[in-house]
């Protein structure tokens, strides 16, 4: 499945965030978590493209990004 530009947008502000991102395919959704204090994204690689956006815009929502550039189309996918 081909990724969607948000979806890539959001890859990239992860990347901005050190938030390191692997995809697999296990059993559940996935989400936001740490190891060893290092932050991680693990999204089941099998879900939809819409479905791993809205991991990362509901885990995504409650960091701090002050200092750093958002573009319009990831502002309203926070904004929904």
């Amino acid at each position: 499945m081909k990724k969607t530009d948000s979806l890539t947008l959001l890859e990239e502000l992860c990347e901005k965030l050190s938030i390191t991102v692997k995809y697999d395919r296990f059993f559940g959704r996935g989400g936001y978590c740490k190891l060893r204090e290092r932050p991680f994204f693990i999204i089941n690689d099998s879900l939809s493209n819409d479905a791993k956006e809205q991991i990362f815009v509901n885990e995504l929502r409650s960091l701090d990004f002050s200092n750093i550039y958002i573009p319009p189309k990831l502002r309203e996918l926070f904004d929904r």
